[in-house]
């Protein structure tokens, strides 16, 4: 089919739209870097923020949630918040996926032209393409987080639509939108702050630190139990409630096939 460049402008209903907000963890001084995203239809957004707000009181009213702020005095409405992703019937569409890099095993010298930020940028593509195959039939609005980046969010767009193009995905350029989000004003960006810090939290071993947090300790605990989860070196299954995904790099100095 040929694509009309102003038809990616025209509206769709709510029932084919699914919104995905994408975050990062872990991305300096760490040996894993972690990318998470949970993807919501459109239609549930309101009902799942109204959830989250309310989850969030009496403990935190305002402010912004994050991994770094998890304190004893926040943590039950951390708990809350995290409960009512497994649980409320707001969020029972909505769902998790995670993937994890191994910095050791990156090569930005030859395989990125030396740019951290285009190896960043293949990570955001390969988790925004798992989305793109795990749900065929939608049709997304893509939210990163925002970043300090030389790319512009509507380049994402066109290089994840021209690669379902060259995946002979039958939808015609399903990613409509990508546009970046601030954290602060987003709750289901900071809803993926703490999923995904909960996983990076056993991932790159911070509870083993000295000066380790009991209070994020027992909020990551709660999220793996939750999710059903005892070994992060393992994949989880590829679709479900909350996933992870070990990808699997090249070795340095390994050739390519």
């Amino acid at each position: 089919m040929q694509w009309d460049e102003e038809d990616w402008r025209t509206p769709r209903t709510q029932e084919e739209i699914s919104e995905i907000y994408i975050d990062e963890s872990s991305q300096t001084k760490n040996r894993f870097l972690l990318l998470g995203g949970v993807i919501i239809p459109k239609r549930q957004l309101a009902a799942a923020e109204a959830r989250i707000a309310e989850a969030r009181l009496p403990e935190l009213p305002f402010g912004e949630m994050k991994w770094g702020k998890v304190s004893r005095s926040k943590l039950a409405a951390y708990k809350r918040v995290a409960d009512a992703f497994f649980d409320a019937a707001e969020f029972k569409r909505c769902h998790f996926h995670s993937l994890v890099v191994d910095t050791a095993l990156l090569d930005h010298v030859r395989y990125n032209a030396g740019s951290k930020e285009i190896g960043f940028n293949k990570e955001i593509y390969q988790l925004a393409t798992k989305f793109a195959k795990l749900y065929p039939t939608a049709i997304f609005h893509l939210y990163p987080d925002y970043r300090n980046t030389s790319q512009r969010p509507d380049d994402l767009r066109d290089i994840l639509n021209h690669g379902r193009r060259k995946d002979q995905d039958s939808r015609d350029w399903p990613f409509r939108r990508c546009q970046f989000r601030d954290s602060a004003k987003t709750p289901l960006l900071q809803l993926v702050d703490i999923l995904l810090g909960s996983v990076a939290f056993g991932k790159n071993q911070h509870f083993a630190q000295p000066d380790a947090s009991p209070h994020k300790l027992e909020l990551a605990r709660h999220v793996m139990r939750k999710a059903g989860i005892k070994h992060l070196d393992r994949d989880t299954a590829r679709t479900g409630k909350f996933t992870i995904w070990n990808r699997q790099l090249r070795q340095r100095g390994v050739p390519r096939d």
